[in-house]
């Protein structure tokens, strides 16, 4: 969807963005898909989010139950800054983790 550059449209989407919230049920590469596609639009209309602020912003839409990855991700940054393709590597690679541990359950991950 294209959206006009009009300060309501930008706040609605700043807000989707940082209230996207993963749950354990959810496929992860659905919540990825989601957060690119809202920061994608983002950029569309002129609202830039650097790639570091992404990173953050994604993980701390994980829920406690990640908290482990992202103290680990937090803790492992080179120089202290996170990239988009760490995060998206750790947090499928995580998934497919617990998948195999049978620790979530959702339609595709059957």
């Amino acid at each position: 969807m294209i959206q006009k550059e009009t300060p309501r449209n930008k706040a609605l989407l700043v807000r989707q963005f940082v209230k996207l919230e993963y749950k354990d049920e959810q496929s992860m590469m659905e919540n990825l898909n989601n957060f690119k596609r809202l920061g994608n639009q983002l950029n569309k209309v002129g609202m830039k989010v650097e790639h570091e602020m992404q990173a953050l912003l994604l993980i701390s839409s994980l829920p406690e139950s990640w908290d482990t990855l992202v103290v680990t991700l937090s803790n492992s940054a080179p120089e202290g800054k996170l990239t988009m393709d760490t995060v998206s590597d750790s947090l499928l690679n995580e998934e497919g983790r617990r998948k195999e541990r049978g620790s979530i359950s959702y339609s595709e991950a059957k």
